[in-house]
Formats: structure tokens, sequence, C-alpha cells
């Protein structure tokens, strides 16, 4: 450990607790704490004790070679094989610190209102039981978990990528241009109907393609409707087998 390597340090150098205190601008405690592990050196607190007594930092830091350089070459040697060791750990920690964060985002639970149904061509009998919410895990969505819904499938113009009884978690968002060409939930006249959207800009035209060639197109202009909103595209899916 490097406490231990400090304590050889210092033994070798005959110097005392207060002594490597006094030179790194340290409490001794600090010292006494840094040897029983208690507490790791900073940066700066290897790099004084490297400018200091010529300790070999990779010695410092791996236990391997020779405690101290015997030359100003051998000391930038040392130092920058020691710094390379250091930033390898460095990096090698914060690796494992962003791998846990991203783990632990991951695995949270999240739970999503199923706030009714969204039609997929003509309403069709539902032969499961209705749930209120859905649980899925927070890396199966981007971004705030509060912008998102849930709606149940009711039909099957949308098969076989979606079918009737899934449950689709829904992004919400309002551009048109963006969402172009991905499968979205709209309101038209008060019903809300589930497609693959395509925005025709020139001609300020929808057109909302079902993937079940079983159905046909709809082509609609926004001037001949009293209520056209986007409500959003499917972000996830829920099936229950």
């Amino acid at each position: 450990m490097i406490g231990n390597r400090i304590r050889e340090m210092r033994s070798a150098l005959k110097k005392k607790q207060i002594d490597i205190a006094r030179d790194l601008n340290l409490n001794p405690s600090a010292i006494s704490q840094m040897e029983n592990d208690r507490i790791k050196p900073s940066l700066e607190n290897l790099q004084q004790l490297w400018r200091y007594y010529g300790v070999d930092l990779h010695w410092l830091l791996t236990g391997e070679g020779n405690m101290f350089s015997d030359s100003k070459v051998g000391m930038a040697e040392s130092k920058n094989k020691g710094w390379e060791t250091l930033q390898s750990m460095l990096n090698k920690s914060l690796e494992e610190i962003a791998k846990a964060k991203v783990d632990l985002v991951d695995s949270s639970v999240i739970d999503i209102p199923v706030q009714g149904e969204i039609a997929a061509g003509p309403p069709v009998e539902s032969s499961l039981p209705h749930t209120d919410t859905i649980s899925i895990r927070r890396g199966q969505i981007k971004g705030n978990p509060g912008n998102f819904i849930s709606l149940r499938v009711n039909g099957h113009s949308m098969e076989p990528s979606l079918h009737h009884d899934d449950i689709v978690v829904i992004n919400q968002c309002n551009d048109w241009v963006k969402l172009s060409g991905k499968i979205c939930a709209l309101r038209i006249d008060g019903a809300i109907t589930l497609k693959m959207m395509t925005m025709d800009v020139k001609t300020q035209t929808v057109v909302l393609l079902p993937i079940n060639e079983e159905y046909k197109p709809i082509l609609i202009k926004p001037e001949e409707h009293n209520d056209l909103t986007l409500i959003g595209n499917v972000a996830s899916l829920y099936r229950r087998f």
C-alpha cells in the first residue's frame, strides 16, 4: 500500500512525520493518516515528495523499481514514468466511476402512467387486463422522465412492429420537421392515432403511413381540421406475453 511506502521513505530519510508535514505544508496528523492509508495523498503531495526527496514516483505508486533516483536524468525519467502510472490509475478510476453511474441510472426503475388508448386502425376489443402504470428501466429512455407518457395500442395498422395491446412510451414533442419519418402519436379533431408521420414542408401536407399493408396511408391538410396536434414519437415499447 502507498501508506507503507511513504513510511519506508520517511524511515530511509531518517525523518519524523513532523518534518515531512513541514515540507509539504501539512498537519503532522495528515502524514500519519497517509501512512495508515486512512487518506490518500493528493497529486500535489506526490509531486512534492518527488521534488523534495527525489523519491521514485513509479515506486511510490506501485512498489516497483528503486525507492530513489540516483541522478537528475534518472529523476526526470522516474517522474515521467511515475506520472504515466498515476494517469493510468486515474483514468481507470474515472472509467469505473462513470460506469458505476451509468449502471446505476440504467438499473433504476421509473413508473409511467398509462393515460388511455391510441388508435392503430379500427377499434378492437382487448383480451388483456388494463394497467394503470408501467415500470421500465431508466436506461430505456433519454431525457426527463416527466416528458414521457404511455398509451395502449388499439388496432393492427402498425403490425408487425407494434401489436394490438402493446403499450407505447411517447416522448412528447411537437416539432413536425424533427419527427418526420418517425412513428408518432397525433391528435386529429379529438381522436388520437398512431402512425409513421412524414411532413411535406412545401405543400404543408401531413402523410400518415401504416406499417400493415392492409391499411391505406392518410393524407392530411392542416387547414381542413379544427385540431391537428403532434403529441410526440414512440421512444420505447412495453409488451405483455
